[in-house]
């Protein structure tokens, strides 16, 4: 009982298990999904737009080296590039002039951007329009784009992003591509065009699609910073962790978990027929803005719903539970020995049914005991009235030795022998040991009593004896088969002229212990008082008829034992009692001889 717990603990811990944990568990799950949704919107629209900005410099760079291979093809700024190697002197100078009008008709649409136009020669000879190369004709021949863009005549090769190698240029970088032109002739000695143009040349699209939210960078495929959004030194190189996870596809995204103090979600898109991508970075704090204020206000909320639940159902409970502390206690009461407590009826229907219930238990229990209080009493009544009967034994009992002395002297065999199965009876009838005797002492008993009866009326009684194995040594109560084989002889036998006849027979039949006295005498009639008119109180030898041994049986053992009259086929009657099976008698019932 220590361990176990109180209705109203149980109740509590079902509604925080029931309703407590589900909200926070649905707050929980809710936030969760409504955070990956937000992840999800955000990385799909920032994808979207590394996508777009990609194509956007996917454009630019066709422009640029569609530009370049206009220029690269012209044949009339070739045949200038040609004259200005071949030409010395003002020739030279008006063909400077030419070739200088023909590219400014290519370059005007992108004004500012393009830096440079250099035409190398196979001689070693450097031909620049507007910015000169720093760099000879060998050091370019080295350059690991140089033999790819020989094979490849009136190809446009775009290099991309090269260290500066302009006089006159600032910039730490270039931008660059070459185009190897077509021999037109066997004098033609132009091996390489080289253009260079602005690394800025890619700010304005990165600008275009910039917000306050992400950093956009182009790098190259070494993780170079091509150009930024953001101020940020170009040329400088991404983490190597953010470079090896873009390589394995041409778009994705990831989270960057190292960087910063906070995460930060990656997109990327590879820019079309270039080993450039778009690299676009959000910071998780920006992205879940809006999910923060979700959050606070959603546990807000959940918290104001716990509080209010437990006080509800700490209430309910309160209150479901004071009455059924309160018959409790009653309960308790009565426990220990209080059966006058009353429950004051109160609560719900329920409640109120369990409290009229409780009230009309103890009272049933009170009539109940005083019911038993009345059977024991009237109980010690019968066996007082049963040792009423028997009138100063010890003074009969030798009164009937002195008078069997007498007859021995006489030599009166008969009056000794009856006064001797007399005195057996008398002394088995009168002893005031317990209130049990076995079947044995009691078959013996009624053998003496036989005895006396056939002397009595002069004639001798039939009598079959049948006794099961294992009944000799069981227990009954005294003087219960005497008043039956008495009014079997007195209202039976008696009246008839044959041969008379008694059998008594002893067995078990499940618990039961079943006693039957059966005679073939004028028998009686059977009604729902037999027992009543077979008493024949004034012929029973000790006062005591059918009507009280089958009192005495019940108030004994209960209402399903006792005695019950029948007719015995062909003719008489028959006798039959119940009995529980008692093996080891309690010491106050026990007879002491």
């Amino acid at each position: 009982m220590q361990n176990k717990l109180r209705m109203s603990t149980m109740l509590r811990l079902f509604f925080i298990l029931v309703v407590i944990l589900p909200v926070i568990l649905m707050s929980t799950v809710m936030l969760n999904i409504y955070k990956n949704d937000i992840l999800q919107q955000n990385t799909a629209r920032s994808l979207q737009t590394a996508q777009s900005v990609a194509y956007s410099v996917s454009q630019e760079i066709n422009r640029m080296v569609g530009l370049f291979a206009s220029i690269g093809v012209d044949q009339d700024i070739i045949a200038a590039a040609m004259d200005v190697h071949n030409l010395t002197g003002i020739n030279k100078q008006l063909a400077s002039n030419n070739l200088k009008v023909l590219i400014e008709k290519y370059t005007a649409s992108v004004s500012g951007r393009v830096l440079s136009v250099n035409f190398i020669f196979d001689n070693g000879r450097i031909y620049s329009y507007m910015k000169n190369l720093t760099m000879s004709a060998s050091s370019i021949r080295e350059q690991n784009w140089y033999r790819p863009t020989k094979e490849a005549s009136d190809v446009v090769q775009f290099i991309g992003m090269l260290p500066n190698a302009l006089h006159g240029n600032y910039n730490p970088y270039m931008m660059t591509a070459a185009l190897s032109p077509s021999e037109m002739n066997a004098s033609s000695k132009l091996d390489i065009v080289l253009f260079s143009f602005e690394s800025s040349a890619f700010d304005p699209i990165l600008q275009s699609r910039s917000n306050s939210e992400s950093i956009i960078h182009i790098v190259s495929n070494k993780g170079e910073i091509v150009a930024s959004n953001t101020i940020v030194e170009r040329g400088s190189l991404i983490s190597a962790s953010w470079l090896e996870a873009i390589g394995h596809s041409n778009r994705g995204s990831f989270v960057d978990r190292e960087s910063n103090d906070s995460d930060s979600l990656i997109t990327y898109a590879k820019v079309e027929k270039n080993d450039w991508y778009i690299v676009q970075t959000i910071p998780y704090d920006d992205l879940l803005a809006n999910y923060n204020q979700v959050y606070s206000i959603v546990w807000l909320l959940a918290l104001l719903i716990i509080v209010a639940f437990v006080v509800i159902s700490f209430y309910f409970v309160s209150n479901f539970t004071r009455p059924i502390r309160e018959l409790l206690r009653q309960m308790i009461r009565v426990t220990g020995g209080d059966l006058n407590t009353k429950h004051t009826v109160s609560g719900s229907l329920e409640m109120a049914k369990l409290g009229h219930s409780f009230n009309v238990m103890t009272g049933q229990v009170r009539e109940l005991l005083d019911r038993h209080e009345k059977q024991e009493i009237e109980k010690r009544k019968v066996e007082f009235e049963a040792l009423q009967s028997q009138i100063n034994p010890h003074f009969l009992i030798n009164t009937l030795n002195a008078i069997k002395y007498m007859a021995l002297v006489s030599k009166a065999d008969h009056i000794r022998k009856m006064t001797h199965a007399l005195t057996q009876l008398l002394a088995s009838s009168f002893n005031r040991g317990g209130l049990l005797t076995t079947v044995e002492q009691e078959v013996d008993h009624l053998k003496h009593y036989l005895y006396i009866m056939e002397i009595r009326f002069g004639r001798p009684i039939q009598t079959e004896w049948h006794i099961s194995e294992g009944t000799s040594r069981l227990y009954l109560l005294k003087l219960l088969l005497q008043p039956i084989l008495e009014n079997s002889i007195i209202h039976g036998l008696k009246e008839i002229e044959e041969q008379g006849e008694i059998c008594l027979s002893i067995d078990k039949e499940g618990g039961d212990l079943l006693v039957g006295i059966a005679d073939n005498g004028v028998g009686m009639p059977i009604s729902d008082h037999v027992i009543e008119e077979a008493s024949g109180g004034r012929y029973t030898f000790n006062g005591m008829g059918n009507s009280n041994v089958h009192r005495r049986i019940q108030l004994h053992y209960g209402e399903r034992y006792g005695l019950e009259v029948g007719p015995n086929h062909p003719r008489g009657t028959r006798v039959q009692l119940r009995l529980p099976i008692i093996d080891k008698p309690d010491e106050d019932n026990q007879d002491e001889r």
